[in-house]
């Protein structure tokens, strides 16, 4: 008979690999939960374009057949579809046989510079979302000034007469992760897009607030009737950058005529 040999194991080997575990855990964590850096005048979202990755020809894609998309963290259905796909047929609760065509093309209303693929609600009945986190610390002397501006524009629209938005939020958050403040941009009405399948560009500008060291980026994809949520979205971008400081001449010419309207008041205050 075989005897079995034991290898016992050291102290510093068991801590060695009590830190690999750990380091192993510490690795899930940060691709679960990506954390982005960020940089005054570039776009701040990663994979913005939903260029990374592939995108669903179909439309239908629902479970684990949904692609995968780098750098954002999703929920239910929320998926990735290419321009120009196909469609699909299923049997409706009546039992007649529907065809779902018509989804974004090259020739739909959006961006001039597409790509291949477009963020897509899902091919469920259900709302769905994705989110990612920006760590802004690096800004923290300039958006503690008041000097910090930021641009959030996003290509976001929907299906036809369809109902099914999105929204594209911006959660900043202080060093405690507390949310501070928060802006958004919604997708067009369907009678804004004249009724047609198609996205319409959204933007909105402003000032980050004091104290905020992280953004949440979430795009919410809003389902209200259909057999999938039609809620699209492309080339998100945020961007932010350093306001400038008022030149010497422009304070100037404020002073000077701060003075010429107190001279004014004082000449009509004179008069009888």
């Amino acid at each position: 008979m075989k005897k079995l040999k034991i290898f016992p194991f050291s102290s510093q080997k068991i801590s060695k690999l009590s830190i690999a575990l750990i380091a192993g855990i510490s690795s899930s964590i940060l691709l679960t939960n990506p954390i982005h850096a960020a940089t005054l005048g570039q776009n701040l979202i990663v994979n913005g374009d939903a260029e990374q990755g592939q995108g669903d020809p179909i439309g239908n894609a629902v479970g684990t057949d949904i692609p995968f998309i780098p750098g954002w963290i999703t929920t239910n259905s929320f998926s990735v579809l290419q321009y120009g796909a196909t469609g699909f047929e299923f049997t409706n609760a009546l039992g007649n046989i529907v065809a779902v065509s018509g989804l974004p093309d090259a020739n739909s209303s959006g961006p001039s510079v597409r790509g291949n693929n477009l963020f897509f609600g899902g091919a469920d009945r259900g709302s769905s979302s994705a989110s990612q986190l920006i760590d802004i610390t690096d800004l923290a002397s300039v958006i503690d000034a008041g000097r910090g501006a930021y641009d959030l524009s996003a290509w976001l629209g929907g299906y036809d007469t369809d109902l099914d938005s999105a929204k594209f939020s911006l959660n900043f958050l202080n060093q405690d992760g507390q949310n501070i403040d928060t802006t958004f941009i919604n997708s067009p009405t369907p009678d804004e897009r004249n009724n047609t399948t198609g996205l319409l560009l959204k933007s909105t500008k402003g000032l980050v607030p004091f104290g905020a060291r992280q953004i949440n980026v979430v795009l919410d994809m809003n389902y209200v009737r259909g057999r999938v949520n039609d809620g699209y979205a492309d080339n998100l971008s945020l961007v932010i950058t350093k306001v400038p400081e008022p030149s010497f001449s422009g304070l100037l010419l404020v002073s000077s005529s701060c003075f010429m309207v107190w001279k004014l008041r004082r000449k009509s205050q004179v008069l009888p």
